[in-house]
């Protein structure tokens, strides 16, 4: 047993010896005889690689053009691929060409390859062996690489692309106000809004590049709302700023997760939403910002901030509450000609090229994205072509320039987003005036009251809330902007042409620019609701208008020899609005009096005598004659008892209304009689007496100027009146400059005349003008001996002799609460604004607003107000006196003591204070304020001005002005500000 178990086990180390010995022999050997067999593996392995050589070529050639970065193992394969078919088939061609020298019939398989020579086909089938394992290694490397790229970090100074951002010093003060308020950690919620095309995008881009650059936050991202959102868009532009991707199959509230956790862990946000059109749903996003918001995990963490851009300003402040909002605007000229001549090049500076060029920048009106979009359809292009440009422009056709048209149609969705009928309504009134560049708001009240398009507005007054209310929306959709007055407003030339576009979409036509009318008026093929006709040179009209069904009709005229033909209103029985401005009537003609259902009448800047023929038109409720020349308002007007309104505004030759037309028009609820009939009598005398307007019960607006005190009845009470503009005495001369819509100007030689209704009416005044009291000592207890003059922001003083004082010492508390405005001229006796006497307690808010105080040719003051007053004149921005001989100083002393000794006055700065002239004033030895200057180049403040004063006081001025520089450079935060 243990001889077997002995020879069992050296046979088992003999075998293994042999196997040992042999086997290296074996596999030798056999690559001579395996010659064919080996190659053969060799070459399909080396097609196999090339197989997966170029499907992988394939996948990085797509990963390259999509951006992504080649993973470096990837490359590298590619590399030893390359490199190992290359060795292979040169050495595969090294043989056929030994063979071929050695006589051989040149073959191609490797079959045949194999040469006869023993040695020569022991190596041969050696190397590819070696060869075949190498190409194994290969092989089994590319199954591991399912992924070849990756998608770069996005390098973040080129998140923002933005080079079409051009420093405008238009752009430039609201860029900087953008970024005082990003570095502000207190607002983390700011708006830009302006019209569509203004650049708002091209400037929240230029701040995200800039906050990028100077670290103000560790993330940014960018993100383009637009009117329609699409949730997965949004989240996908802000994804990609964060280098995040999402699966092809995540819910959009899985997307919305992995954001909000995303943008949580950042310690620093910023968040654009650029172009929003309704309020965005943030949650829904994956923005983590709101009421209540905190960061996870994170102390004393700033909260996300972000910031928004919209057409609309009600999106930003009502439904976004918004508090810190900034308006871009348009070009300003110099900057429109710069954007111009730098996209169209040196065409621009030729002769031929020059004046046209200005009147095509000039039309564009400052907006940035018509300039850029005509100035590269002109380009390279002739002058020809620019002075087509030029009258399309004209015409208000710019969609038939090259591009405009899809700038035309993006601007166009702000007015297709407005969701109110009547906005839209009036959008499209504003398209039948001439270009927009003054549309006075009451034009379009009394157009839309004539046409019935308000709801719920049955009086004038409402109806007038409603249009202002339709204009700030219209003004909040950036479609209107602010006129030169609260009463009108403006429209760009390119929206005003998107109106006319519009407009005639709804057969509201505005006929501009037109040779022959009638050959125009032809081309109208369906029945238009509305005619619009603006200052053009018409020389001729139709016989017949001929538009039965037409309710609105404008036509504005330059040309005082056209003449509207008598028959030409003949058969238009649904016309409802009727404007005729700039006639010259030898009489209306006839066809008027066929206008049945015709509600507002305006004939405006009109040379006309006779204007009896309205009488027959009964349903009219406005009626418009401003700057009209007739001399008599004849009774036949007395008819019109649906009349609300009658303008007779600047009707400076009307000298005679017959008795009993106003009274006769009871449904009167606005008279405008401003700077024209004047000639009132009492009562029973051959003309209209005031006391005709005790019958006017619903009259809310009255303009009216009487010269003589004496003829107004002492009970005319005005108590009801929401508007007026009234001047009694012959003192004033009738302008359009007031202050506010309810201004009172009254010359009293007697203060009898002051009766109960004229008490009630100062009581609702806010700009007061009072010239000549005579006998008037202190204005206001002798005026108001009861609640003082609560409503007054403006008080002018002129020409009082015996007035000793504006506020006594029987004032009372909140005398002037709302006062902005003092002017004091010509009171040879005022001794004080207000007397010494007067204490105002803590809840006295007189003169508190008090902006401006103008104080001139009173001779007799020596100062202007008590030191105990100077606590409510924190407002003052503007400080004129002049011509007062005895004036020596503007805040008196005399209370400062006490003041100090019970602590309610220490160290008061007039922070706002920029204007302070002190003007012939000999006797003034300190001004009451101390002054500095700011800090500019000259060491000046040209807003200071003090000349005509003795030498002494100037010397008393520049030491004060010294030690306030001082001061300031040991209290540098109070720098602007004048103090006591």
């Amino acid at each position: 047993m243990a001889a077997e178990l002995g020879y069992a086990v050296v046979s088992g180390v003999a075998s293994k010896v042999a196997e040992i010995l042999f086997d290296p022999i074996r596999r030798e050997i056999s690559y001579v005889f395996k010659c064919q067999s080996n190659l053969q593996e060799l070459r399909s392995q080396v097609a196999e690689l090339k197989n997966k050589r170029e499907r992988e070529q394939q996948r990085v050639g797509y990963a390259d053009r999509q951006g992504d970065v080649i993973h470096k193992d990837v490359e590298q394969w590619l590399i030893k691929v390359n490199e190992f078919i290359e060795r292979v088939e040169k050495a595969i061609d090294e043989v056929e060409e030994d063979k071929t020298n050695n006589n051989y019939e040149k073959r191609r398989t490797f079959r045949e390859l194999c040469p006869n020579n023993l040695m020569a086909r022991y190596k041969l089938s050696k190397v590819a062996v070696k060869a075949t394992e190498e190409g194994g290694i290969l092989l089994r490397k590319w199954i591991s690489s399912d992924i070849v790229s990756y998608r770069p970090a996005t390098e973040s100074t080129k998140l923002v692309l933005n080079r079409d951002y051009e420093e405008f010093e238009s752009r430039m003060s609201i860029f900087q106000e953008i970024m005082v308020a990003l570095k502000d950690g207190s607002n983390n919620l700011i708006g830009l809004y302006g019209m569509g095309g203004v650049g708002k995008t091209t400037l929240v881009k230029e701040v995200a590049r800039r906050a990028i650059v100077e670290k103000l936050f560790d993330t940014v991202v960018v993100a383009e709302v637009k009117q329609n959102p699409d949730l997965r868009t949004i989240q996908e532009e802000i994804a990609y700023c964060l280098d995040m991707e999402f699966g092809q199959h995540e819910s959009a509230f899985v997307r919305a997760h992995r954001l909000w956790q995303r943008l949580n862990r950042d310690k620093r946000v910023l968040v654009i939403l650029d172009d929003i059109w309704t309020t965005p749903d943030l949650h829904a996003i994956g923005i983590p910002f709101g009421d209540g918001h905190a960061k996870e995990g994170v102390d004393n963490q700033r909260p996300l901030t972000l910031l928004l851009t919209s057409r609309n300003q009600h999106v930003l402040c009502n439904h976004m509450n918004t508090r810190k909002i900034f308006s871009i605007g348009l070009l300003s000229n110099e900057e429109a000609s710069h954007l111009f001549e730098k996209i169209v090049g040196h065409s621009a500076k030729k002769s031929d090229f020059e004046t046209i060029g200005v009147e095509i920048v000039a039309k564009c009106g400052g907006l940035p994205i018509a300039i850029k979009t005509i100035a590269n359809a002109l380009k390279n292009k002739s002058p020809r072509i620019w002075k087509d440009a030029v009258n399309q422009l004209s015409n208000s056709n710019p969609r038939k320039i090259q591009g405009m048209d899809a700038d035309l149609s993006s601007i166009e969705l702000s007015y297709e987003f407005l969701k109110c009928k009547e906005v839209k309504s009036l959008f499209q009134l504003c398209g039948l005036l001439k270009d927009g560049s003054r549309i006075a708001v009451d034009d379009l009240l009394r157009y839309v009251m004539g046409l019935r398009l308000l709801t719920n507005a049955d009086t004038l007054e409402a109806a007038r809330n409603r249009v202002h209310t339709l204009i700030d929306n219209l003004k909040s959709a950036s479609l209107l902007f602010d006129g030169d007055s609260e009463d009108h407003a403006k429209m760009h030339r390119i929206i005003h042409a998107i109106a006319v576009s519009i407009a005639a979409e709804k057969l509201l036509f505005n006929i501009q620019n037109v040779a022959d009318l009638k050959e125009e008026l032809d081309k109208i093929d369906e029945a238009p609701t509305a005619i619009s006709i603006p200052f053009r040179g018409i020389y001729e009209l139709p016989e017949r208008l001929g538009f039965l069904k037409l309710k609105l009709f404008l036509f504005f005229t330059e040309n005082l020899s056209l003449q509207i033909p008598d028959p030409f209103f003949e058969g238009m029985t649904e016309l409802r609005v009727l404007d005729l401005t700039g006639f010259r009537f030898h009489s209306l003609p006839s066809s008027l009096g066929c206008l049945i259902n015709l509600r507002t009448l305006s004939l405006e800047n009109c040379l006309v005598v006779d204007v009896a023929i309205i009488g027959d038109l009964k349903k009219l409720e406005i009626l418009s004659l401003k700057h009209s020349s007739i001399e008599q308002l004849p009774r036949e007007i007395g008819q019109l008892t649906c009349l609300k309104l009658l303008d007779l505004s600047n009707c400076s030759k009307l000298k005679e209304i017959r008795p009993n037309v106003i009274s006769n028009l009871t449904r009167l609820e606005e008279l405008y009689m401003g700077n024209s009939f004047t000639q009132w009598k009492v009562e029973g005398q051959s003309n209209a007496s005031l006391g005709e307007l005790k019958q006017l019960s619903r009259l809310t607006t009255l303009e009216v100027h009487i010269p003589d005190a004496q003829v107004m009845p002492q009970d005319l009470v005005f108590v009801e009146l929401e508007r007026f503009r009234i001047c009694i005495g012959d003192v004033w001369s009738w302008s359009d400059g007031y202050e506010t819509s309810k201004t009172l100007k009254l010359q009293l030689n007697n203060s009898t005349y002051l009766g109960y209704g004229m008490k009630m009416l100062l009581k609702r005044t806010e700009d007061l003008h009072l010239d000549e009291l005579a006998g008037f000592k202190n204005v206001v207890h002798e005026l108001d001996d009861e609640e003082g003059f609560a409503r007054l922001r403006h008080l002018h003083v002129h020409n009082g002799p015996e007035i000793l004082h504006i506020l006594n010492s029987d004032g009372r508390v909140g005398t002037f609460p709302l006062l902005e405005s003092l002017f004091l001229h010509n009171l040879i006796n005022l001794e004080k604004v207000c007397d010494g006497k007067v204490r105002l307690n803590e809840d006295d808010k007189s003169f508190s607003n008090l902006r401006i105080i103008k104080v001139e040719g009173c001779h007799r003051v020596k100062h202007l107000f008590p030191f105990s007053l100077v606590k409510n004149l924190l407002q003052l921005q503007k400080v004129k006196v002049t011509d007062c001989t005895n004036l020596k100083l503007i805040v008196g002393k005399e209370s400062e003591n006490s003041a100090h000794k019970n602590g309610s006055i220490s160290g008061v700065y007039f922070r706002k204070l920029h204007f302070l002239k002190l003007q012939h004033l000999p006797q003034l030895t300190s001004s009451g304020f101390d002054l500095e200057t700011p800090t500019n180049t000259q060491g000046s403040n040209p807003g200071i001005i003090a000349e005509g004063d003795p030498k002494d006081f100037t010397s008393l001025f520049n030491e004060r002005l010294h030690r306030r520089n001082e001061l300031r450079k040991e209290h540098p935060h109070n720098s602007n500000a004048t103090t006591i």
